[in-house]
């Protein structure tokens, strides 16, 4: 019987299959421990600004419960005659590659961010579609990038982290689009925004993050997080002034 030479896309054969965990906290990576990320802080910026100071960072509000981020896979089968043909189970199944699916429900949001996403980065007017903006490409030119950051701490080394970059809970996604129906309820009761997003390949006309579809990268985080604390603040002292002021009520009032 002859030996099989390997295919050129046969991988590096290897003594010992490394552990990419090697170094990793045991307590965030056992499988017996219980997983909390913390809530998820969504950041969202222009993905492709037409000058680099458009690549700033917005809060975008507050989710109603987790985040779910999901994997869709694409592939082609390759039927064979020995499995019955076309309609039989395939003899093969080629990669074609993948994207990956954000759920978003929002109790709290940002107007002006929910309606700049509605419009796909693309559309110059809220609820219109104007003739000529019908058939123009998002990925390269209209894309977002959509940062998740987990409220907890969930370090991935031993060593003190730098940043939410080395948290196992941390996704930064350069090429988002949006993706299914946007629904906004409206009734006596709370609003919710809900709405998915969906990340893809890098285009090829970024050389940065070409084939990218997600990473670690948290740039822009410390001046977003600046920028959503001088909010809240600003909204905490607003109530505050709005108060009665404390104490006994003078007498003949």
């Amino acid at each position: 019987m002859s030996t099989r030479l390997p295919l050129n896309t046969d991988p590096p054969a290897v003594a010992v299959i490394p552990d990419p965990n090697a170094n990793a906290d045991t307590d965030n990576r056992n499988a017996v421990n219980i997983q909390v990320a913390g809530g998820s802080n969504l950041y969202i910026a222009d993905g492709s600004p037409s000058d680099p100071t458009g690549d700033t960072l917005y809060w975008f509000g507050e989710q109603m419960d987790d985040t779910a981020i999901v994997t869709r896979e694409f592939f082609n089968d390759v039927p064979g005659d020995s499995n019955g043909g076309p309609q039989g189970p395939p003899i093969e199944r080629q990669a074609l590659g993948r994207i990956v699916q954000i759920s978003i429900n929002l109790s709290t949001w940002s107007q002006t961010v929910r309606y700049w996403v509605e419009r796909q980065n693309m559309y110059s007017v809220n609820g219109a579609v104007n003739d000529w903006e019908v058939g123009t490409p998002l990925l390269q030119y209209h894309r977002f990038r959509l940062l998740i950051v987990p409220a907890r701490n969930n370090q991935m080394t031993l060593a003190a982290p730098t940043d939410k970059s080395d948290d196992w809970f941390t996704f930064n996604f350069p090429t988002v689009l949006m993706s299914s129906p946007i629904e906004c309820g409206q009734g006596t009761k709370f609003s919710s925004l809900s709405f998915t997003l969906e990340a893809h390949r890098g285009p090829q006309i970024d050389s940065t993050t070409r084939g990218v579809i997600w990473n670690r990268d948290v740039t822009g985080l410390d001046v977003a997080e600046s920028a959503r604390n001088a909010e809240i603040a600003a909204q905490f002292n607003g109530i505050q002034e709005a108060r009665e002021p404390l104490g006994p009520v003078p007498a003949g009032e």
